[in-house]
């Protein structure tokens, strides 16, 4: 009787809890009134797919494929997704440890021979996290002097790779998003598997899941129903140029009726099983610890999550060469929404709004947009204007300014990017943004310092002097400066005053000074320049930071004359 009961009372919740998760009924009417910016016939557009309970319910596009050819969009379209095709990579991976042919846990050492260089341990699921500590392979091309229309081979890549060998982190590494991993693990996928990545992937998951519309775009491939990117420039549009890359093979176009095969996969596995797909969406280890669930989180797949309005959100966004992709899925309510557009920018907020339709009834009310009355303390001008200047970011190489505009302290990032400080205390301030940020100062020690509490993190920034002193001897910085991580050498120069860094393939950098030996340049990937100086007070060398990369040492090199002398 008591086992009767249980069964009873099991299959009443099950009933009920189907029922607590009822989405509504949306009218194709409803989605297309979300999409309206897009349904024209002189633009680039979108295509929209949405996955409920296992069926693909609405499968439709939005504004033109080519302009040139006046070529509508439809369900069978084709897109770029950069980014969302390295979650195949991952679930390749998980397939053949599924088969007992590695471990995540593996050295990646075992499988791919030519990174025996390193003497360091790095996993296979470190690659997948992002937290090998290897570089960001563009950024260090582009240090290195590579241009974006340059062809750069494998052979090329591995070299680079290798140069990090020595000087790879082994602890306390950050995540970091990087693309060499993933070269990597192309690599790795296809010699265990014996075929080649692109073939494994095809065969063993694109096939298999009736992807059919799904194809590799391997250095210019024709490519049928192909969307053609275009990015916006005035009142027109343009073509975006396409640099086919040589190094990672994982550029897929496809279409959103393949996506939303791939989302019913994650929902309900074919190919795979249920424990392959819970380590897809586990959370990422950064120092053998999970991160925590918190916005912005990477999971394995590559994909991040968002509390959105009590909701679990997992999403996916890509925006490059002319192409935005967006996949997000609900897990608790087996609901999935990918769009993909050709205009070359982000498009994800309309997808958010068109998972809105089917659980509302389920989301929590919007936040209050009102701003709340706070209780603040009255400063003098005098004590406001002791804490305006320059402030430096060490940690994350950027630059901000406090400035006074009608009584009030204001937090400036750029042009059309600042907020107004509001006074609690003496030091301390409320800065009137979204979310919870708390600014304060300390005017007493020598320079000024400046923590902004952002949530749980805390950036410290401290005050310089765009003319101080140090900075006029710009003559001590200037000569030839190598890195062994990116075998390439800058020299540096002083043009009217200022200091100069050159490259021979590459645009001049205009360095400013900002705290002692500390200067940014005026140029992307320039951030930081350390110098460092001997115990005599001549330079050493610099440190380079940027993000997407360790920091690369550039020893000064000796003049040719002092070496002639030397060797005599």
């Amino acid at each position: 009787m008591k086992y009767l009961f249980t069964t009873l009372l099991f299959f009443l919740t099950m009933i009920s809890f189907s029922q607590e998760i009822q989405k509504r009924q949306i009218t194709t009417a409803q989605i297309d009134a979300i999409f309206s910016q897009w349904d024209t016939k002189d633009k680039p557009g979108i295509a929209v797919g949405i996955l409920n309970d296992g069926k693909i319910v609405h499968a439709k596009g939005y504004g033109l494929a080519n302009l040139e050819h006046q070529i509508p969009i439809n369900a069978e379209t084709k897109f770029h997704i950069g980014d969302l095709a390295k979650e195949f990579t991952v679930y390749a991976l998980l397939l053949l440890e599924h088969r007992g042919q590695l471990s995540l846990q593996d050295d990646i050492r075992k499988h791919i021979p030519k990174l025996k260089a390193f003497t360091q341990t790095i996993s296979i699921q470190q690659l997948i996290h992002h937290t090998s500590g290897l570089n960001n392979d563009e950024v260090s091309k582009a240090l290195a002097g590579w241009r974006t229309e340059d062809v750069f081979t494998k052979k090329q890549a591995y070299a680079m790779i290798l140069n990090q060998a020595k000087s790879l982190p082994n602890k306390n590494i950050e995540q970091r998003f990087t693309d060499t991993g993933f070269i990597i693990l192309e690599d790795l996928i296809s010699n265990i598997s014996k075929m080649s990545y692109s073939d494994f992937v095809t065969k063993e998951i694109f096939e298999p899941l009736g992807m059919t519309n799904t194809v590799f775009d391997i250095q210019g491939t024709v490519i049928k129903n192909k969307a053609q990117g275009y990015f916006a420039q005035n009142d027109n549009y343009v073509n975006a140029t396409t640099n086919y890359k040589h190094t990672i093979l994982s550029d897929v176009y496809t279409t959103i009726v393949d996506m939303c095969y791939w989302a019913k996969e994650l929902e309900d596995p074919k190919i795979g099983t249920r424990l392959m797909v819970e380590k897809f969406d586990g959370l990422s280890v950064v120092n053998n610890k999970k991160v925590e669930q918190v916005n912005l989180a990477l999971y394995t797949g590559g994909h991040r999550f968002w509390n959105y309005r009590g909701a679990k959100k997992l999403y996916h966004v890509e925006v490059a060469g002319g192409y935005a992709s967006k996949l997000i899925r609900y897990p608790e309510y087996n609901l999935a929404v990918v769009v993909m557009g050709n205009d070359g920018a982000y498009n994800g907020a309309a997808a958010t709004g068109v998972s809105e339709l089917y659980i509302e009834d389920y989301l929590e009310a919007p936040t209050s947009q009102e701003s709340t009355k706070i209780a603040s303390k009255k400063l003098s001008k005098k004590q406001l204007t002791a804490f305006v200047g320059d402030y430096w970011d060490i940690d994350n190489h950027t630059s901000r300014k406090i400035h006074f505009v009608n009584d009030t302290l204001r937090y400036f990032r750029g042009p059309g990017n600042e907020s107004p400080l509001i006074p609690l205390a003496n030091t301390s301030f409320k800065m009137i943004t979204r979310g919870e940020v708390m600014v304060s100062f300390d005017s007493k020690t020598v320079p000024k310092t400046m923590s902004v509490k952002v949530g749980d993190d805390t950036f410290s920034m401290i005050a310089y002097n765009k003319n101080a002193s140090w900075s006029k001897d710009l003559d001590a910085y200037t000569g030839n400066y190598y890195a062994s991580d990116l075998n390439t050498s800058y020299a540096l120069s002083v043009d009217k005053g200022n200091l100069i860094l050159n490259h021979p393939r590459l645009e001049s950098v205009k360095l400013d000074p900002k705290i002692t030996d500390l200067f940014s340049g005026d140029t992307r990937h320039f951030s930081s320049l350390k110098f460092d100086r001997d115990t005599d007070g001549t330079i050493k060398g610099f440190e380079l930071a940027t993000n997407g990369i360790n920091n690369i040492w550039f020893e000064k090199q000796k003049p040719a004359n002092e070496n002639l002398v030397k060797t005599k």
